[in-house]
């Protein structure tokens, strides 16, 4: 009986491993780094689909190359992907576009965060400023010192008197907001009339 030889393959050089280098980490700088990261992201994800499955996986691993304002920015969404809700990858880029793309939507945040005033709630007010902020890209420090100068005169006067000493703009943001409530639960009382629970708070 003859043998059959099997034809030789070169099975190493058919089954050897595309290799990207890992993403340049974000910091949220503008123009060219931000559309690079974007690119290297999607690359990745395309390169690699048994790494990352599900969009909450692609959404995981660009947070984890992002610093700084980048990385605060991604925390909403970091947030849902850790409680078990849902997360779509192509609105996590497209959030990061609008933010850090398009110039015109960041000079437009930036004047509305000079002309802010609080006219309704502490909480619109706050949501308000915290929307523009995601896009300005503007420091902490900075940021706490415009916050409370826009705030209604009792509201400010009550975060001024506390005396503490804020170590973050959301600290900052947590005890307005407590003010806030505590001066509109006061307000609500008087309507419901004198001797209940609401009117008597203090």
């Amino acid at each position: 009986p003859t043998k059959t030889r099997s034809r030789p393959t070169n099975s190493h050089s058919c089954s050897t491993p595309i290799v990207l280098a890992k993403p340049q980490p974000s910091d949220g700088t503008h123009g060219t780094a931000s559309r690079v990261f974007v690119g290297q992201i999607g690359l990745h994800a395309i390169t690699y689909p048994k790494h990352f499955p599900t969009n909450a996986s692609k959404v995981v691993f660009a947070v984890f190359f992002r610093e700084d304002y980048a990385a605060t920015c991604s925390q909403p969404y970091l947030d849902k992907v850790f409680n078990g809700e849902p997360v779509v990858f192509n609105n996590f880029l497209n959030d990061f576009r609008s933010s850090f793309f398009d110039h015109n939507r960041r000079n437009h945040a930036e004047v509305a965060l000079q002309n802010l005033r609080q006219t309704g709630t502490v909480s619109a007010y706050t949501q308000n400023i915290n929307q523009h902020t995601r896009t300005v890209g503007w420091a902490d420090s900075l940021l706490m010192s415009l916050y409370p100068h826009s705030l209604k005169e009792n509201i400010q006067l009550a975060v001024v008197m506390s005396k503490i000493e804020f170590d973050s703009l959301q600290s900052m943001q947590a005890m307005a907001l407590k003010v806030g409530q505590t001066i509109e639960g006061i307000r609500c009382g008087d309507f419901i009339g004198e001797g209940t629970e609401e009117a008597s708070f203090w």
